[in-house]
């Protein structure tokens, strides 16, 4: 009799990564148990009905009253619960979140075996980002398979002494969810004079963000033949700082969305020349649309993507950015990024983290 396996996720972010291990698993007839806790809501749905995919389980965890505490506590009951009455053997879970963390915990404690993906990102500080960074330490400790995405990702858990029998290097598997996104949407790489802009981290709240918006500001403003689209973020707090820095006086070069599904998202960095996010999933799917971008933060837990030559940290100087900007913007050789140097994969990461689950 197989052993069941889950792939556990809570997240619009986490269903990016995991949607190819699940598609690869349709592909060799095994059965899977999906199960979403909850932690985003509609966004979410609206991802997994754009890509066919109803979870066997909704947790519906995440509450407004709800400490960081309190959630983590709500996540460990349900998915425990759900471990045994579905008699669950093994566990997939992707990234950094309280979902990944929670369910590293219970398959720890369960004694049943945790496959986590993309496995040792790491900043030089446990605060930064928070909770994250102390999430994505603690997973590695116990799980059974650490997925590393790149070579840098692999020494880093071998540095804290995670033995090398726990490691697997497989890439990362958004370049796997990109391929499979442009190739069924026939989305084209093109470079139209726009720019795309995202931004929400929680550390860049309050005057970062005010800086961010000044720059954009007049960047506009200087660049008037130039598309700024800027996709708002739900927070109302991120929302508010943005558009009371502009207050009211917004260029018409400058168009302000609500937040973009995943598929239109892609549409719109596939065809802009620069993109300017500190998201830390922009900075990973840009390698693969031959996009290069400003990074919003003052350090990444993904310097690959520095390394290659992809991103460049630009913090929230508004100078820096404007910079940087004037740089790249203007210079065909700058803008362009070469696939070829895309340092997260071959597009086959889920073949590979499939082949060590059912092992």
């Amino acid at each position: 009799m197989k052993e069941k396996i889950a792939i556990i996720y809570g997240t619009r972010p986490e269903f990016l990564k995991v949607f190819p291990i699940i598609n690869e698993f349709k592909k060799i007839d095994q059965e899977v148990t999906i199960v979403n806790t909850g932690q985003h809501d509609s966004l979410l749905t609206e991802m997994e009905q754009s890509f066919g995919i109803k979870p066997h389980h909704q947790l519906s965890v995440q509450s407004l009253s709800f400490t960081n505490s309190n959630l983590i506590a709500k996540l460990i009951d349900e998915i425990s619960n759900l471990v045994h009455k579905e008699n669950i053997q093994k566990i997939i879970a992707q990234g950094d979140t309280f979902t990944v963390l929670a369910s590293s915990m219970v398959a720890f404690l369960e004694q049943r075996k945790f496959y986590h993906v993309e496995a040792g990102l790491r900043t030089t500080d446990i605060k930064l980002p928070f909770p994250e960074e102390y999430n994505r330490r603690v997973v590695s400790l116990t799980a059974d398979i650490n997925f590393s995405p790149t070579e840098l990702s692999k020494q880093n858990l071998l540095k804290e002494n995670i033995s090398e029998n726990h490691i697997s290097l497989v890439g990362n598997t958004i370049v796997d969810m990109i391929q499979y996104v442009t190739k069924k949407e026939n989305i084209e790489i093109d470079y139209q004079d726009f720019v795309f802009i995202t931004a929400h981290r929680r550390e860049n709240i309050g005057q970062p963000l005010r800086n961010i918006a000044q720059a954009i500001k007049e960047l506009a403003q200087e660049n008037p033949n130039t598309q700024f689209d800027w996709a708002l973020h739900p927070n109302p707090n991120t929302r508010k700082i943005i558009l009371d820095a502009f207050e009211n006086n917004i260029s018409p070069n400058i168009n302000f969305t609500e937040p973009l599904s995943y598929l239109e998202a892609i549409r719109k960095m596939a065809k802009s020349k620069l993109i300017i996010s500190d998201s830390g999933g922009i900075q990973e799917e840009a390698p693969s649309l031959q996009k290069r971008v400003l990074i919003l933060r003052e350090e990444t837990e993904r310097p690959e993507v520095l390394t290659c030559n992809c991103g460049i940290l630009v913090g929230t100087d508004i100078q820096k950015i404007k910079d940087s900007f004037n740089h790249i913007y203007h210079n065909p050789e700058e803008y362009i990024f070469k696939s070829e140097n895309n340092p997260f994969g071959d597009g086959k990461a889920s073949e590979k983290i499939i082949e060590k689950v059912i092992e």
